[in-house]
């Protein structure tokens, strides 16, 4: 019975581990792509203010 319970809070313990590691990374991807759009956009707009003299909201 305590060793089912050792091994019960290792696959959590486990679980837990995987599940913030896979948070970070996900914040991580998000934070890049949020800068990436940002340029994107960004330069598009100012493209387009340029090219049809309009200015943007």
């Amino acid at each position: 019975m305590y060793q089912e319970e050792i091994f019960s809070n290792a696959i959590t313990d486990a679980k837990r581990d995987g599940f913030d590691s896979l948070t970070k990374e996900i914040k991580g991807m998000e934070a890049t792509l949020e800068r990436f759009f940002t340029k994107i956009f960004d330069t598009t707009s100012s493209v387009s203010e340029r090219d049809f003299n309009v200015t943007s909201i």
